[in-house]
């Protein structure tokens, strides 16, 4: 794991107001900056979506026929990988007629059935087995991957004192340029560290072509790191006296 700054993509203000300043409470002149930090992290759980979409002369058949795919792939996850019920989640059904256009005229070529389900697994170190496993079905889409971590907690603690210690050294850096030192935090306002971490996603997908020699070359999956963010505007009061320097340690 390791932790970056980076200067936040939001305007950073230092307003040095005199003390007699009436629009803020008591006439504090304050320094205001912004923080920002990114914590990096290995995922270990990943997501991807299966779909089955079949056109046939009826509605029924296309719906049967979606259906026994998708059941044919979920007993690939769940009998040859382990993968519970609980992870597994139907996310989009529908049906309608499907047209497509012989010498300028509109033709109902059949009835087309669709359906999706979301996959959820822990060990992505799988991910690479159940794509190739999965690419031997014929008349199925696999979506990209996308990684996480199950618990981000410590993740974002950290990003958010990071950000909170490049607020500061901004600061400082503002404040001895003017002639001044960094008084007490006044404010604190945080920014976007809940907002969802940044997933690195690997396109898996094979031309149907491909996937009959799925079963003799494997899927090489290469993980990589995702990362949280976090960014914080803080407002420091100021002091017209400069901190004494260091002194030189004595012989």
């Amino acid at each position: 794991m390791k932790a970056k700054a980076m200067i936040a993509a939001a305007m950073m203000c230092m307003t040095l107001l005199p003390a007699a300043a009436a629009d803020l409470p008591g006439g504090i002149p304050t320094i205001s900056v912004s923080g920002y930090a990114e914590v990096s992290m290995q995922p270990d759980t990943a997501s991807f979506s299966i779909t089955a979409a079949y056109t046939e002369p009826t509605t029924e058949e296309a719906r049967r026929k979606t259906s026994e795919m998708i059941a044919s792939a979920v007993a690939i996850l769940r009998d040859g990988f382990g993968v519970e019920e609980k992870d597994i989640s139907t996310s989009y059904i529908s049906a309608y007629p499907e047209y497509r256009w012989v010498d300028d005229e509109k033709v109902l070529a059949g009835q087309r059935a669709s359906q999706t389900i979301d996959v959820t697994i822990g060990g992505i170190d799988r991910i690479g087995d159940i794509y190739t496993r999965l690419m031997g079905l014929d008349g199925i889409t696999l979506s990209d991957v996308s990684l996480d971590k199950a618990n981000k907690d410590a993740e974002y603690r950290k990003a958010r004192m990071d950000a909170v210690r490049d607020a500061r050294e901004k600061a400082e850096a503002y404040a001895e340029a003017a002639g001044v030192s960094v008084g007490n935090v006044l404010s604190i306002s945080d920014g976007s560290s809940c907002a969802a971490p940044l997933y690195r996603s690997s396109n898996l997908m094979l031309a149907s072509a491909e996937a009959a020699s799925a079963d003799r070359i494997p899927t090489e999956f290469y993980s990589g790191e995702i990362t949280v963010s976090a960014s914080i505007s803080m407002v420091y009061a100021i002091s017209d006296e400069m901190p004494d320097p260091p002194q030189p340690p004595r012989p």
